[in-house]
């Protein structure tokens, strides 16, 4: 059988949802942000701090986590690893009442280095599969993805598209599936992408992603995380994602 374990389980209604936890820890919606920049590195979120001081608000969120609004729009960084981490906050942040979302971070690489938009996801984790049928891919939402498009053209950065491939064992990308989906065009390994896009397409939201190559998947193990040209790529997609949720585009 496929997972999860109980058959057909995306179709049953869970016992509590986000909302119940929103209204339990008493947080206030009213005047949370509707477009958000998730990311998951601690660079982006410097950088957003020196290049926005002063027109930022901070607003308390769950667990350890803060939002900082920069008119209607909010950036989080998601402190913890993985799909489920990823999506916890995601529902808590729908819940909230936000709509559209831009998710961005670093990737391992397939083939090269630089700027990639996902327009599909490989469903090579476990959370997606609690939330729609079993299938091979999940997808973000077209119209906001040219959107990001439009305001990186304008911009100049270079950048490509491509599928990427989520996974929850890092150290479990073995040689064969690099081969396999290289193959197949995929470009990308990260581990939140087709989670978050399966929530999504639940919870009736929009969300893109677009990620920055960090380390190289080749015949070795390529690691590049403090490369500048790495972080002044994050740079710029923090940019790029507040304009396009601007409207900037």
């Amino acid at each position: 059988m496929t997972f999860p374990q109980f058959n057909r389980k995306h179709l049953e209604e869970a016992l509590f949802n986000p909302g119940d936890y929103v209204d339990y820890k008493k947080l206030d919606s009213r005047s949370f942000p509707k477009k958000m920049v998730v990311t998951y590195q601690s660079a982006p979120l410097r950088y957003f701090k020196r290049k926005y001081a002063g027109k930022y608000k901070i607003l308390r969120f769950a667990g350890n986590h803060d939002v900082l609004k920069y008119g209607q729009v909010g950036l989080i960084r998601m402190t913890g690893i993985g799909s489920p981490h990823a999506i916890t906050i995601f529902e808590e942040l729908i819940a909230m009442g936000a709509k559209e979302f831009i998710n961005i971070g670093t990737a391992g690489g397939l083939n090269e280095e630089g700027v990639f938009i996902a327009d599909k996801a490989i469903r090579d984790e476990g959370t997606s599969h609690h939330y729609i049928a079993h299938g091979k891919y999940a997808y973000p939402d077209k119209e906001l993805t040219k959107k990001l498009e439009r305001t990186l053209q304008r911009k100049g950065i270079e950048y490509r598209i491509a599928p990427t491939w989520t996974i929850d064992a890092p150290y479990r990308e073995t040689r064969k599936e690099i081969e396999q989906y290289r193959k197949e065009g995929v470009a990308t390994v990260e581990m939140e992408a087709s989670a978050l896009f399966a929530v999504a397409k639940v919870r009736k939201v929009k969300i893109a992603s677009a990620f920055v190559v960090s380390d190289i998947l080749g015949k070795k193990w390529e690691p590049k995380f403090h490369h500048i040209n790495v972080k002044r790529a994050l740079n710029q997609l923090v940019d790029s994602a507040i304009e396009t949720l601007r409207g900037k585009t």
